[in-house]
């Protein structure tokens, strides 16, 4: 559900696009000018927050970490409107944007620490000792994900705020709710490398007796014939079991079908006949290592031995 709510979304930002630059060109066209008005104050607000959230929301999407989260922390200021704010994990703070670094992150874990135990958002006083620094209240919302809370965005201010509660709050769902999306996206990442290693257990240990049987049968009666048997092999076994890379070229995947093919018809004799017709552009695309091999050797399985 939520990756067809993404392509939705997506689909309609490029429509909204493409229409825009349509009527754009059709103004020009007519040698007319767009009409500038940028709308009402509450209309420009609302641009400039899904436009400020929009640029936070890249780095967010791969996670929490020192990088992504010094990427965000500005625009998320930006958006709060706030004198400064930290984003942290649960043990330390990972970026802080604004004044007060050097004298509020060592305090900050401490309260952050309150947080984690209760899961909730707080509003706290400072009790900062300088006297110039206008952090003097913050709110501590927690940061969730599928694990439990992650670590906490901190927003300060010059004053208590109900509404800096409110907003920090719902700023720190919607961190948490890209997390999330990064977590589902690593979660689809291992499933796919899953998938890929589950090929390549499908290389049947039956057929490697019989490739061996039949190199064995050939080795008085035409040594020739066995050695290069023996070379597609150890050719063969060595692509298969490689631990370099998740993809190939279809062209190093069809090498590899054409030895396993020779191997087999060293079994199956003139039974078996093979024609490999390919167009030579699509030699070089990229492709799942080992995918093809398991769909061949079930043909030949299928097609021949249960015959």
């Amino acid at each position: 559900m939520t990756g067809a709510v993404i392509a939705a979304l997506a689909a309609a930002g490029v429509i909204l696009l493409v229409a825009g630059i349509a009527v754009g060109r059709l103004m020009e066209r007519r040698g007319s000018k767009p009409d500038l008005d940028l709308g009402t104050p509450v209309e420009r607000a609302t641009f400039h927050t899904l436009h400020t959230a929009s640029l936070a929301a890249p780095p967010l999407r791969a996670g929490l970490t020192e990088d992504t989260a010094r990427k965000a922390a500005r625009r998320l200021r930006s958006l709060l409107g706030t004198e400064a704010l930290c984003l942290t994990d649960r043990e330390s703070v990972l970026a802080w944007d604004g004044p007060g670094i050097d004298h509020h992150e060592h305090r900050v874990m401490v309260r952050v620490a309150e947080m984690l135990d209760s899961g909730r958002s707080q509003s706290v006083e400072t009790r900062c000792e300088e006297f110039e620094c206008p952090l003097r209240w913050a709110v501590i919302a927690p940061l969730t994900g599928e694990e439990g809370v992650l670590g906490a965005l901190v927003a300060y201010g010059s004053r208590e705020s109900a509404v800096l509660v409110r907003a920090a709050t719902e700023v720190a769902r919607w961190v948490s709710v890209q997390l999330e999306l990064a977590e589902l996206d690593r979660s689809r990442t291992r499933l796919i490398e899953a998938e890929i290693r589950a090929l390549r257990a499908q290389i049947s240990p039956h057929f490697i007796f019989n490739s061996l049987a039949a190199i064995a049968s050939f080795v008085r009666t035409d040594p020739e014939r066995a050695r290069e048997l023996l070379l597609e092999f150890a050719d063969f076994t060595r692509y298969s079991f490689r631990r370099h890379g998740e993809f190939t070229t279809l062209a190093d995947e069809l090498r590899s079908i054409e030895q396993y093919l020779a191997l087999a018809g060293a079994r199956f004799g003139d039974r078996l006949k093979v024609t490999l017709r390919i167009a030579p552009e699509v030699l070089p695309v990229t492709l799942p290592f080992l995918c093809l091999q398991p769909l061949v050797e079930n043909a030949v399985k299928h097609g021949l031995e249960d015959s």
